[in-house]
């Protein structure tokens, strides 16, 4: 069956936008905390808007609480930051809270997930997540600020521990090398070559992932 004008029309407008793409040259902070193939393949494909799970979905709400319920002259709200890559790339992200120039990120976690090795209460933690860390020191790193503060919140009844967390230096130019990898596989894929060569970072990211359909796919050949 011969598909109408109008379809053909549709059709060409597709094919013009996807061939005139130019993908966007900069890296979300949370992304570098995970598989770098995934921030390469959601940079090139411009999908990381569309990535957001349940679980960050919660945290969005909550975040929004928080900056409706506390807001104020003397703290700031979902700053932007963004440090300079080179070739025109950049590190961007959104610091939670500032308060008095100290960087603040919330994190909002439950307690009951059965986890034999993390700690069920508020009260049984040590420090903060190291994901959130390690997002933080980069946010301290790209303000040139020497001490943040993770406030980690109990979902059940939203109870609260607040962690410093002081500037490292050091892993921050790690954090920077990340960066590189996906910068670097954002250029293969604009070259038709897929970077099978970064791996997932954690055992099971690949679960859920919306890309998992293309790298098995990819892998398997």
């Amino acid at each position: 069956m011969e598909h109408p004008k109008e379809i053909l029309d549709f059709n060409r407008q597709i094919e013009n936008a996807i061939a005139g793409k130019t993908p966007e040259k900069k890296i979300w902070v949370t992304s570098l905390s995970f598989c770098l193939r995934k921030a390469a393949l959601s940079i090139y494909l411009g999908t990381f808007k569309y990535e957001r799970t349940g679980e960050m979905l919660v945290g969005t709400v909550l975040h929004r609480w928080l900056g409706e319920t506390l807001e104020g002259e003397d703290v700031k709200f979902e700053v932007p930051v963004e440090y300079p890559l080179g070739n025109g790339w950049k590190l961007v992200g959104k610091v939670d809270a500032l308060k008095g120039g100290y960087p603040i990120e919330f994190k909002f976690r439950g307690f009951d997930s059965g986890d034999e090795n993390g700690p069920r209460s508020l009260d049984e933690m040590e420090e903060a997540p190291k994901l959130a860390r390690e997002q933080l020191n980069a946010y301290l790193n790209m303000l040139d600020r020497e001490v943040g503060y993770v406030y980690v919140f109990d979902r059940n009844g939203l109870q609260f521990k607040v962690f410093p967390v002081e500037r490292d230096r050091e892993a921050f130019e790690k954090f920077l090398g990340r960066a590189r990898v996906v910068i670097s596989g954002v250029q293969a894929l604009e070259s038709g070559n897929f970077p099978s060569w970064i791996k997932s970072r954690f055992k099971n990211e690949c679960e859920g992932c919306i890309f998992r359909p293309i790298c098995t796919a990819v892998e398997s050949k």
